[in-house]
């Protein structure tokens, strides 16, 4: 294949591992259903489909070229390649003493042997694509597999291993979205290599607003800015967004920009993540200023650009109720990081769940400068069990290998919350992939459970009346959680409201914490309390009286407080 002046990286490394003899079969996958640039030897460059790219690419070079998927069956770029594709295939059929080639057939099982005899034929050179191969060999077990399944599967294995083709000058492309799709028998094949294509980055995407079709659409952006502001969007989504302004006759502004990207990447997600727009900040957190000083600084870090500064991921760690995701989200308002969230991407199909988690962390990778919160991480992320199939561990493995990579420091951090880190994989946890460990504890002193008072108060709105004020609920209140503290204030805002107060009278306040009663799980909360300190990155970040312990005794308490609970710990 001789080099074509313009390729996109992707078709680079495809060419550059043909020529070095490492594979003749390729499976590629990623942000697939996008256009592409390529320039021919004319150099004029062109955005094109993923197919059309290839056959041009291909027709270059090759004798014949074809491309097959099982909704349009078989196609080639023009009539000539057409031609030559039926003449070799007829002489092999006459040879096998078999009729006369009619209408292409449609059906995998009676495609895939014409192709075999092409590929096989050392008369000429070939390119195969398989488009949507995930439709041919689906992931599935062997054991519930249809008769014809298990014969495409075959012939896939049989083509990256078959001497015929290894030593030919042909070349096949598999072409899948998601790897998880597709059989891991064909997957697992040492003869076939693995090509990505990722969504655009901020050059490409440049070069593409330098060209794109602009006639009846304003922008009050620039294209340098909407560079930028466009990161995780395909090219495809960004002749879009020019397209609807078209239509509807709206400049292109940065907020116009954000409510069209959080739309497409909720729906390319599946609903897999929602985009969190927080509304505070640090400020709007009562109390826990040991934690806010942390996690402040590695909010600068991330805004300076000092990505060695920056963990490559944080949990955190303490009972229910104490705040961890409100300061979540106010620590994603303060860093500046766009904020996604985990929705529920396990689902009971096989490989169905992995190829969820591979959507998300696609989209999350072309985006960049992501804070990534997953919630209850103990229940989604907990430690590998025998009882799913193995799609526990599989899940973990992805998210270790997303995480050990050094090139997303800086730009995308990944936030578990959990109140039982015990229930996680104890590798999952270590430095380098969980670098800060932030523990969370119900309010220690009277003056943070003023605060946290006060801060509820605010966010809701109500007015404490003269004379009144949250001293004496906050010594009634100790060992209240902060989301109880907030049912107070709650409570003590809706018996305003029926007694006709325009403000919260003491009186209000006051029924309202004798009302209210706290958990009386004491000996699990406890539990809770102690794992966090246990998993704690520094000890400043402790309440004092937890600040002297040592591991052993630590470890003494947990495991006392574990033989009391039994089986619910």
């Amino acid at each position: 294949m001789s080099a074509a002046p313009t390729l996109p990286g992707w078709l680079e490394e495809l060419r550059a591992r043909y020529l070095s003899g490492e594979a003749s079969m390729f499976i590629v996958h990623g942000n697939l259903r996008d256009l592409h640039p390529y320039a021919g030897d004319d150099g004029v460059l062109a955005y094109l489909p993923l197919r059309e790219l290839l056959e041009r690419f291909f027709a270059r070079s090759r004798d014949v070229v074809v491309s097959y998927n099982v909704s349009e069956g078989v196609k080639c770029p023009d009539r000539a390649f057409e031609k030559r594709l039926r003449a070799v295939i007829s002489v092999g059929m006459a040879l096998r003493g078999e009729g006369a080639l009619g209408a292409w057939p449609t059906a995998p099982g009676d495609v895939l042997p014409l192709l075999e005899g092409l590929l096989t034929n050392a008369a000429q050179t070939s390119a195969v694509i398989l488009d949507y191969v995930e439709a041919i060999v689906p992931m599935g077990d062997l054991g519930f597999m249809g008769e014809q399944d298990k014969a495409n599967l075959v012939a896939l294995q049989r083509w990256s291993s078959a001497p015929a083709l290894l030593d030919s000058d042909n070349i096949v492309v598999l072409c899948a979205e998601n790897l998880t799709d597709v059989h891991r028998r064909v997957l697992s094949s040492p003869q076939l290599a693995t090509v990505n294509v990722p969504l655009p980055d901020e050059a490409a995407r440049r070069a593409f607003l330098a060209q794109v079709d602009r006639e009846g659409a304003r922008s009050e952006v620039s294209d340098e800015q909407l560079a930028k502001v466009t990161a995780g969007l395909s090219l495809v989504q960004i002749r879009g967004i020019f397209r609807q302004a078209r239509q509807s006759a709206e400049p292109i502004t940065f907020r116009t920009v954000a409510r069209r990207k959080k739309r497409v990447i909720e729906q390319e997600c599946h609903g897999l993540v929602e985009f969190v727009d927080p509304s505070h900040g640090f400020a709007d957190v009562g109390g826990m200023d040991r934690l806010k000083d942390d996690l402040m600084r590695v909010a600068k870090a991330i805004k300076d650009g000092h990505k060695a500064r920056v963990p490559m991921g944080i949990i955190f760690v303490g009972p229910m109720g104490t705040g961890k995701t409100f300061m979540a989200e106010a620590f994603a308002a303060e860093s500046g990081l766009t904020c996604l969230k985990f929705k529920n991407f396990r689902e009971k199909w096989v490989g169905s769940t992995e190829g969820n988690l591979e959507k998300i962390l696609q989209v999350v990778d072309g985006l960049g400068y992501v804070l990534l919160i997953l919630d209850e991480a103990d229940r989604s992320m907990g430690s590998a069990s025998d009882g799913d199939g193995g799609t526990s561990s599989r899940v973990i493995a992805r998210l270790k290998e997303f995480m050990s990579d050094t090139s997303h420091r800086g730009r995308v951090v990944i936030l578990m919350m959990t109140n039982r880190p015990d229930k996680l994989d104890a590798d999952l946890k270590r430095p380098g992939r969980f670098d800060l460990k932030v523990p969370f504890f119900h309010p220690e002193a009277h003056s943070e459970r003023v605060a946290v008072l006060a801060a509820v108060a605010r966010r809701n709105q109500l007015v404490l009346a003269a004379g009144a004020d949250f001293e004496r609920a906050a010594v009634d209140t100790e060992g209240y959680s902060a989301a109880e503290l907030e049912s107070v204030v709650l409570a003590a805002g809706a018996r305003a409201a029926e007694a006709g107060h325009a403000h919260l009278e003491q009186t209000d306040v006051d029924e309202a914490v004798a009302d209210v009663i706290p958990s009386r799980d004491t000996r699990m909360l406890e539990l809770m309390e102690m794992l966090a300190v246990f998993e704690a990155s520094a000890r400043r970040m402790l309440p004092e009286r937890f600040q002297g312990m040592s591991t052993d005794e630590v470890h003494a308490r947990i495991d006392h407080l574990r033989v009391i609970l039994g089986p619910r710990a």
